[in-house]
């Protein structure tokens, strides 16, 4: 029991006190100033606790103070029962209890857990052991400073108290004797305890009362300036808020924002792909639609604001539309005229764009009267604002502590150990709790406190009863994949949405009109003690999965995914393709390679390089599904397919040449650009292996086997992102999930995400002989992704191991070494995979292609060629990979010059011959197709620059 308090309430800030001692060392090379920089690491974070204390304090003795003459008055009269029952009336009509006085010795007991945090930590903490620090000769033991024949005297901890004595007095010259003796006492007790411990535990708490010292020394100094202070700041204050000048024009007009920003709303949900019952014909013109509506909104709000004068009285709203509009209109240009991500706008202006709208509204005709009751008004001119603090922790504990408690009980072994993700815990409780500190300090400055708490409490409200009451079933949770995504994107979702965000926002506002404040403010504060409880309930459960150490997790060595067996299975008696795709692996390195490689020749028996292989585009985004599809799926053709987004277009025709293979085949696609199975069961009934993502069993698989020691990246922070996804509505959560990354981007060492990434494909590829089976019926084709041989590379030349921090040199040339390292390993790897194709016999049965969807652009030579020619490097990309290997095919391998496109052998499966000439487009995807800057035709040798002709544009 002992040690589970102590993993739940100590351990989690020995892991920061440690965090904090570690930084502070690694700047000032000493430990003895890394103790006080931890103090005052420590004493900064819990400042504001201390200050909010303070004031509940202050609070508690005023009030106390109020009634004291009178309650001694009662003592001295009455006696027995008759006393007790008039000192709790009193007590209840001046609205004390016994909760003010312990939440008044907040920073009392917010000490407590923080001691023996130090107290164990700096104990034991050996490095300690031998450093001196001023006079002090081991930080690791008393300071036995002074001398005295067989005894020793410790100073510091006599100076501690000093120093705490000193802070008390400060802190007590306006206080009654019991407030001042307790202080005292407290003093006496820390040098009972501290006085034979470690002297760095007592320099760490000599700091903490060198700190605590000058915090009341300047709480003394503004008690004298206390008065003039709130004199100025109810000045600006009176400034800022609304006053009792504010004028309502009133009439319909100043909802014409709000109406547009709606229509929007509804057009840009209609045109997301949950919305299966809208054609996809008519979405992209649906989402343009939404954005003018949106843009029509912004644009009305300003005219408005103008009209309405609002720099007099409601200058905060006016500063909200014109940064709204900015900021909206700046995302919006991004995409429209440069071709960016339009999910962006139609995010940012759903939320930053009823700011606007609704600020206009009030400003015309004054919310109020719609949101508060006049009869409730008039008891109370603030009847939200105590949902401010309520809903502020209850928020807080939701999104950072209970909900990533919750997931990391279900699943302990793949995390790190409780006290780590309980410390990760307080940080983002910490930082959610700033976000919303800062949301009320705002509020309050500008007079508006009664409406953050509205707004606050009724997201809250909303949130929870989607954590708790509405919890959308996808399945389970594996490798950090949902078992059933499709759940994500189903019609019903939007309108489930709408209903519940009615009901709830309706039932929120009729209980603030009628008065229930008091209700809504209950349901938080039963949420927030619940949320304890059960939080702590749920970890005691699983401590027995606990880790007790940092040790690797004993997992089943040779676990693998349940498709794996149909991924790299193939068929000894029918047919086999398999395409690898290695991204952006630049296809003239080839030369260099088999120069520095030549056993490679022998390796890639009948095989035969196409040199001459252009890539359809500078891009994954553009070339990717030609490399799968063929000339279906090349950027022109795809835009020649109508009106619907590029995806649809793409899953579509993956959909079509599955279908073409017919029963016979079985297909399995590892694709991680385009491909969505939802999309791609629309257009085939073929029992179709469709992967996104991997799972991460491969990757730990291979880190047991080879003892490799790496940063797992952001494993604690999923804990996050799951919470986030559970809160949100069912609409939202696939922007959360985001086909397995969740928040990959944002969170984790950057370096150490991208390692393991280069690590994840490495492992796979060096396992393939041992994943791989002879055991399918089918025929099989395999579409696999890798990015192995994407920038940034962790490889070092002559090394086919991933490396921390690989050397970024070049050769002579200019061409990057780790590339070349890495499509060597890569080859090299594919090389050992067909050996077990052989001796399995299911080589010569089987056709195989290497090709790579676009080059990395770092082969000086292909560069110079368009360079010299005054094209530019627009088109230096294009020099892609493509090695074929059909079935039945041997001898070493061999070069043929003629001219290729991955499209041209994806006619191998697809059955369809791209026509003449080759094209090359620099472009991107946007809506409905690809948004072409540039388009060249080749005829003849991409290397000659003569057979690069470019076209218009328009004429594509």
């Amino acid at each position: 029991m002992l040690d589970f308090i102590y993993t739940l309430l100590i351990a989690p800030l020995e892991y920061w006190m440690h965090a904090a001692l570690v930084w502070g060392y690694s700047h000032t090379e000493a430990w003895g100033p890394a103790i006080v920089v931890m103090s005052l690491a420590v004493n900064v974070v819990i400042l504001p606790i201390y200050i909010k204390a303070e004031k509940w304090q202050e609070g508690e003795r005023a009030l106390r103070k109020s009634f004291e003459a009178k309650e001694a008055m009662i003592k001295r009269t009455f006696k027995g029962q008759e006393r007790f029952a008039m000192i709790s009336t009193m007590h209840r009509q001046a609205g004390y209890s016994p909760f003010l006085s312990l939440r008044s010795s907040l920073g009392f007991f917010l000490q407590i857990p923080f001691f023996f945090a130090a107290y164990h930590f700096l104990s034991h903490f050996e490095p300690l052991a031998g450093v001196s620090f001023f006079g002090i000769a081991d930080l690791s033991k008393p300071d036995a400073m002074i001398n005295l024949g067989a005894f020793s005297v410790n100073v510091l901890p006599i100076l501690m108290t000093v120093i705490n004595l000193a802070s008390a007095l400060v802190y007590t010259h306006n206080m009654t004797r019991r407030d001042k003796m307790q202080l005292y006492g407290m003093a006496a007790v820390f040098l009972v305890l501290l006085y034979d411990a470690a002297s760095g535990l007592v320099l760490y708490w000599t700091c903490n009362n060198i700190f605590s010292l000058g915090k009341n020394i300047v709480y003394s100094l503004l008690e004298r300036v206390q008065k003039p202070a709130a004199a100025i700041f109810g000045a600006v204050r009176g400034r800022f808020a609304h006053q009792s000048t504010e004028v309502f024009p009133g009439g319909c007009l100043y909802g014409v924002p709000l109406m547009f920003w709606g229509v929007a709303v509804i057009l840009a949900l209609l045109s997301s792909n949950q919305a299966f019952f809208v054609p996809e014909s008519i979405k992209n013109a649906v989402s343009l639609s939404s954005d003018f509506a949106y843009i029509a909104s912004i644009v009305i709000a300003v005219v408005l604001a103008v009209k309405l004068r609002l720099w007099k009285h409601h200058w905060v709203i006016l500063l909200l539309t014109v940064v709204a509009a900015y900021y909206g209109l700046r995302v919006w240009g991004k995409w429209y005229f440069f071709g960016a991500n339009r999910k962006s706008f139609a995010l940012s202006s759903g939320f930053l764009f009823l700011i606007p709208a609704l600020g206009v509204l009030h400003a015309g005709i004054d919310l109020r009267r719609f949101l508060y009751s006049e009869a409730h008004s008039a008891r109370s001119t603030k009847p939200a604002e105590t949902l401010l603090a309520p809903a502020g922790i209850w928020i807080t504990l939701l999104l950072a502590a209970y909900l990533p408690v919750q997931a990391y009980c279900t699943a302990v072994e793949i995390f790190s150990t409780p006290d780590v993700v309980l410390a990760k815990s307080l940080l983002w409780c910490a930082g959610i709790g700033v976000v919303v500190w800062l949301f009320a300090f705002l509020a309050g400055i500008v007079g508006s406190r009664n409406f953050a708490g509205y707004f606050l409490g009724a997201v809250t409200l909303l949130f929870t009863v989607y954590a708790f009451l509405l919890p959308l079933d996808t399945g389970t949770i594996d490798a950090f994949q949902i078992s059933n995504p499709s759940a994500l994107f189903r019609s019903a979702n939007l309108f489930t949405d709408f209903s519940v965000i009615v009901v709830v926002f309706g039932a929120y506002i009729w209980l603030i009109r009628s008065g229930h404040t008091r209700w809504i403010k209950s349901v938080f504060v039963l949420c927030i003690v619940g949320s304890l409880v059960n939080g702590s309930y749920l970890l005691w459960q699983s401590r027995g999965q606990w880790q007790t150490d940092t040790a690797p997790r004993e997992t089943a060595a040779d676990e693998l995914p349940d498709y794996n067996d149909r991924l790299f299975g193939f068929s000894k008696t029918g047919e086999n393709i398999v395409v690898v795709m290695m991204d952006a692996f630049t296809g003239t390195h080839m030369e260099r390679i088999l120069q520095a490689e030549p056993e490679l020749k022998r390796d890639l028996d009948g095989f035969v390089w196409y040199p001459d292989t252009l890539a359809a585009g500078p891009s994954t985004n553009t070339g990717i599904a030609s490399v799968l599809c063929g000339y279906d799926c090349t950027p022109l053709a795809i835009n020649a397919q109508g009106c619907e987004s590029v995806a649809e277009k793409i899953n579509r025709s993956y959909g079509n040449f599955i279908n073409r293979l017919g029963d016979k085949w079985d297909v399995s696609l590892y694709e991680r650009n385009w491909l969505e199975e939802m999309r791609l069961r629309k257009y085939t009934d073929h029992d179709v292996l469709g992967l996104r993502y991997l799972s991460d069993a491969y990757t730990d698989r291979y880190i047991k086997r080879n003892d490799i020691a790496i940063g797992r990246g952001n494993t604690d922070e999923f804990l996050l992102a799951v919470s986030v996804y559970s809160a949100v509505p069912w609409s939202g959560k696939n922007l959360i999930y985001r086909d397995g990354r969740w928040f990959e981007s944002f969170l984790g060492n950057k370096n150490e995400v991208l390692v393991l990434r280069a690590l994840k494909d490495w492992a796979l590829f060096d396992q393939l002989p041992e994943l791989s089976n002879a055991n399918r019926q089918k025929s099989t084709f395999k579409f696999i992704d890798t990015e192995l041989t994407h920038f940034p590379w962790f490889m070092d030349p002559g090394v086919c191991r991933i490396q921390t921090n690989p050397k970024r040199e070049m050769s002579s040339d200019g061409v990057p070494l780790a590339h070349l390292a890495t499509e060597t390993c890569a080859l090299k790897a594919l090389a050992k995979w067909f050996d077990w194709m052989k001796k399995e016999g299911v080589w010569d049965n089987t056709t195989v292609v290497l090709a790579s969807d676009h080059s990395a652009g770092d082969d000086p030579a292909y560069s110079k060629i368009f360079t010299d020619a005054g094209m530019g490097t627009g088109a230096a990309r294009s020099n892609a990979l493509l090695l074929v290997k059909k079935a039945g095919q041997a001898g070493e391998l061999k070069t043929d010059d003629a001219p290729m496109t991955a499209a041209k052998a994806a006619a191998l499966w697809t059955g369809v011959e791209p026509p003449q000439p080759r094209i090359h487009i620099l472009g991107k995807s946007r809506g409905e197709g690809y948004l072409i800057e540039r388009v060249w035709h080749v005829n003849g040798s991409m290397f000659d620059p003569k057979s690069w002709t470019e076209k218009d544009t328009q004429a594509q």
